[in-house]
């Protein structure tokens, strides 16, 4: 007798069979390729604990640099960390991240997943690698990585920024709109040939006229079925307006390169979203 599917994995066998009657419906990129950090059977990520403590000079460096006449005297070191890494901004190159514990039954590879702070810690291979391509602005920074009893200080933390909101060819590419997580049937194909961000703000905005924000299922989102791009360079990237994407992508030399190194932690997929 079959074991019964839990409603959960249920929900998630729906929304992988709607995304794929949706998305894949045209062909794939020969640009891009999606990319993910694989995600663990027991643990999603390999991260256990951000030991930031072990920093050598994180505290040192907020007060010189960062520390307000609003803050308390006392200021969690992880809300130090998170304002240093926030959004669009490069800390000291000098800032120590201190050791990160990962789980028992994690196994160390080139990218290790489930640090805050948006960049990726990767192997100092890997980072030699990324540094001959397209990531954009980028900082590397000190941080350990433990493994069981073994610490190992073959790692950097990548913070990087390369956005492609700029070569998006709007008339090209599709929208369509939505309602809530799971109303699938409410989607449909956006007939506008948009010119701007703006523009799809606008329209949103009217879509949305006299629904309130925190009615998430009755407001109606605008989000790219397909994503096309102008011509660039870009080999490491994602997009910075929520309209686009929240998924990050790689170019197909970027891609072969990794896969001829054989680098591990990441997940390569193909993606009709970006062309």
């Amino acid at each position: 007798m079959d074991k019964p599917v839990h409603i959960l994995d249920q929900i998630a066998i729906q929304w992988k069979n709607e995304e794929e009657r949706f998305f894949l419906d045209t062909e794939f990129s020969e640009n891009y390729i999606k990319v993910e950090m694989p995600i663990g059977k027991k643990h999603a990520w390999q991260v256990d604990y951000h030991d930031i403590s072990k920093s050598a000079n994180l505290e040192s460096i907020f007060n010189d640099h960062y520390r307000t006449e609003e803050d308390d005297d006392f200021v969690p070191l992880m809300n130090m960390y998170n304002r240093m890494m926030r959004k669009g901004a490069f800390p000291s190159t000098e800032l120590d991240l201190g050791v990160v514990k990962l789980y028992a039954e994690a196994k160390l590879t080139d990218v290790v997943n489930g640090v805050e702070g948006g960049g990726w810690i990767v192997s100092k291979k890997l980072f030699e690698i990324l540094k001959n391509f397209n990531i954009g602005d980028y900082q590397e920074y000190k941080i350990a990585v433990q493994s069981k009893k073994v610490v190992s200080e073959d790692y950097v933390y990548l913070h990087f920024i390369n956005y492609a909101d700029d070569y998006v060819n709007y008339p090209l590419s599709v929208f369509y709109k939505g309602k809530g997580y799971f109303d699938f049937a409410a989607r449909a194909i956006l007939p506008e040939s948009f010119q701007s961000s703006e523009e799809i703000q606008a329209v949103s905005n009217r879509l949305n006229e006299g629904v309130s924000r925190s009615n998430f299922n009755e407001r109606i989102t605008i989000q790219s079925k397909q994503i096309v791009l102008h011509p660039n360079e870009l080999d490491l990237f994602a997009f910075k307006n929520y309209f686009l994407c929240r998924e990050q992508f790689i170019s197909t030399r970027l891609a072969q390169k990794l896969l001829d190194e054989k680098i591990t932690g990441l997940d390569f997929i193909k993606t009709t979203k970006v062309k």
